[in-house]
């Protein structure tokens, strides 16, 4: 079955704007607009459910918890894809969270180099050049004591 993050990208946005935890502060309208949310959640279940595309999984654990009643399987079902529904779309909204943390951090990582340049009146090529020259003069330095060790320990042999 498709993840609902893939099935109802165009709606993402606004079900991840929406839909928030229950607080007992929330507004008359912040409660309007997650129930909306949530409400689509339900009629994408149902449109599953129709079309037949249903998660296996949950299916026969629904059926065992119904104790074989096929009615509360349903039922029990459409509660458990909702709340994977809810779970898919939060961990999606943490990981668009980390993502933007991420690209923050490369933006402040590029401005600190530009200040950097700036103050040494360099180019950021020329402070990347740098970089990479010390990087690499790392490597040789590593490797180079790799086959001192190597070399020692066949002397020792």
């Amino acid at each position: 079955m498709q993840g609902i993050v893939g099935v109802l990208f165009g709606d993402i946005k606004y079900i991840l704007s929406y839909m928030k935890f229950k607080t007992p502060f929330q507004s008359a309208t912040e409660r309007l607009l997650n129930a909306g949310a949530e409400n689509s959640l339900y009629e994408k279940a149902a449109s599953d459910i129709e079309a037949n595309n249903i998660d296996k999984g949950l299916w026969t654990k629904a059926f065992a918890e119904a104790d074989g009643n096929e009615i509360r399987q349903k039922a029990l079902y459409i509660k458990m894809i909702v709340k994977q529904y809810k779970d898919e779309l939060l961990a999606g909204e943490e990981l668009a969270a980390v993502m933007a943390s991420e690209e923050e951090k490369r933006q402040r990582q590029a401005a600190w180099a530009a200040e950097d340049a700036k103050r040494n009146k360099q180019s950021p090529d020329d402070i990347a050049k740098k970089k990479e020259a010390e990087k690499s003069a790392n490597k040789a330095r590593e490797d180079f004591q790799r086959e001192q060790r190597e070399k020692e320990a066949e002397l020792k042999r």
